[in-house]
């Protein structure tokens, strides 16, 4: 869970744990601690907690002990965030007083804000059976079910809550976060739909950015991704999500764009350099993610993706020890399944095992939001096999997923030049510079298929616009030419033609 999302948590925890409530209680004006408990009531009523709580410690010294005393002592340590205490105070309450029908939904919440889960959850149930369909105890009920990741049972009560009271948002909004967990889209949009319109703010737009995401919508998630940031420039999520989103459309200035400017809000935090991390290596820019992730694992030397990522990084530069493990390790996990299987299949092909290392790419492409790179990377290990039936599908592959990807075009047109299919080369190196025009390896390549091409028909336009190459070349780096030879063999070529024309 995020730690944004932790904040709203603790945000409603807080909200319901400031009880105003207590002036309806009656007590029994018998009872002389009833002059202590409505003095520390004034003081509440005024914020001198302080005051407040000094009463009611006062109260504690009397003979008979009275459960209001006990509930107002934990009224006043929720107020002041001492919910260690305040639980201890609401547990002596309730035993004084087990039908008071407020003290077990106090103590829930207190319980809640302590971590203590399978408690709180006894606690709003023993609420429950004094006030029935009480849109609050649901509320806090579902929360302590959703700590223990109970997800279904918690969505449930969030559901019954919004039910009992139609203006409980804060339900409504659970609900449909547990329904995004449980892969119930469709129930989730309605409810997100309806918050977005109603009570517009960032954690609902953040949330319905996420579920557009999850269906495949980016266009959409990256317009409300946008709108919770309208609400709150510094939700560091927004982001990461957007960053993300970018990710998977290949676009690099975009997504880095958005991890640099969390960067500048200083919204420094493992996921931001963890996320920056994966985008960078999806772009193939492996110095710069080694930077994030050490910056990632400064903050968190524990973190099971800052492992994998570093696995992934000794894996590309073909130091493999240790990294087999942490790979299968983390395929169960969903969120980095397709990752961790492309840095197998990648183990398997430096150990020179193509076959498993296919099998892992594919599997990959299989899993959630997988790499288009697989496709590159099973076409090079068919190479490594000798099945150039299957290397020229999974290249093709590779260049229709990500036809910006300028290894593909380069590995593919040598793999060509290798069959003999040099005019097919020629084809796919010009189809790569509308995406990198003055790219001065494929200009190269260019100019090498050309000569070969040039070779097999000698006519006068061939012979110049490969020469022409030459010159483009030249322009960007009088140094980058690789082939003065063969173009001094052009040149010649191209003189005998003009004397044989003039005879």
């Amino acid at each position: 869970m995020s730690d944004w999302f932790e904040k709203i948590i603790e945000k409603i925890q807080s909200i319901s744990a400031k009880i105003d409530s207590y002036k309806e209680d009656t007590v029994i004006q018998s009872l002389p601690s009833v002059a202590y408990v409505n003095r520390a009531k004034k003081c509440l009523e005024e914020g001198r907690l302080k005051d407040a709580l000094d009463i009611l410690t006062e109260a504690e010294s009397l003979p008979q002990e009275d459960a209001l005393v006990y509930k107002y002592e934990g009224i006043v340590y929720d107020k002041l965030f001492r919910f260690v205490d305040s639980v201890k105070a609401y547990k002596k309450s309730a035993n004084l007083n087990r039908n008071d029908k407020t003290i077990w939904k106090f103590l829930g919440f207190a319980l809640l804000n302590t971590g203590i889960y399978d408690e709180a959850v006894e606690a709003f149930e023993n609420a429950d059976k004094l006030t029935p369909a009480h849109s609050e105890v649901l509320t806090g009920w579902g929360m302590a079910l959703m700590k223990q990741k109970k997800d279904a049972e918690a969505r449930e009560k969030f559901v019954e809550a919004s039910k009992a009271n139609k203006y409980n948002l804060n339900a409504l909004f659970l609900a449909a976060v547990m329904e995004i967990k449980l892969k119930m889209y469709d129930d989730a949009e309605g409810k997100l739909q309806f918050l977005a319109h109603v009570a517009p703010n960032e954690g609902n737009s953040y949330e319905y950015a996420k579920l557009m995401f999850l269906k495949n919508n980016y266009d959409d998630a990256l317009f409300y991704a946008d709108k919770a940031l309208d609400f709150n420039k510094n939700m560091l999520p927004a982001y990461l999500l957007k960053g993300e989103i970018y990710r998977l459309r290949y676009d690099e200035e975009n997504s880095l764009a958005n991890y640099k400017k969390a960067e500048e809000l200083s919204l420094i935090a493992p996921n931001l350099f963890i996320e920056w991390a994966f985008s960078l290596i999806r772009f193939e820019k492996y110095n710069e993610a080694h930077e994030r992730i050490h910056k990632a694992e400064e903050l968190d030397s524990n973190n099971e993706e800052v492992k994998l990522i570093k696995a992934y990084l000794d894996t590309v530069s073909g130091k493999i020890e240790g990294c087999r493990e942490i790979f299968e390790n983390a395929i169960p996990v969903n969120e980095t399944k397709s990752f961790a299987l492309t840095g197998l299949g990648l183990v398997y092909c430096v150990q020179e095992d193509y076959t498993e290392g296919i099998h892992c790419f594919k599997s990959a492409l299989q899993a959630d939001l997988p790499d288009s790179v697989n496709y590159y990377y099973i076409a090079k290990a068919y190479m490594h096999l000798g099945d150039s039936s299957n290397a020229r599908e999974y290249f093709e592959n590779a260049i229709k997923e990500n036809p910006k990807r300028i290894k593909t075009y380069t590995d593919y047109a040598k793999f060509l030049i290798s069959e003999n299919e040099i005019a097919e080369a020629s084809r796919k190196l010009r189809k790569s510079l509308k995406y990198a025009k003055n790219n001065l390896e494929i200009l190269n390549m260019l100019f090498f298929t050309g000569y070969i091409l040039v070779m097999e028909n000698i006519c006068e336009y061939n012979i110049k616009e490969t020469l022409e190459i030459e010159k483009k070349i030249k322009n960007i780096d009088e140094n980058g030419f690789k082939y003065p030879d063969k173009s001094a063999e052009l040149a010649e070529m191209l003189n005998k033609l003009h004397e044989k024309e003039k005879n």
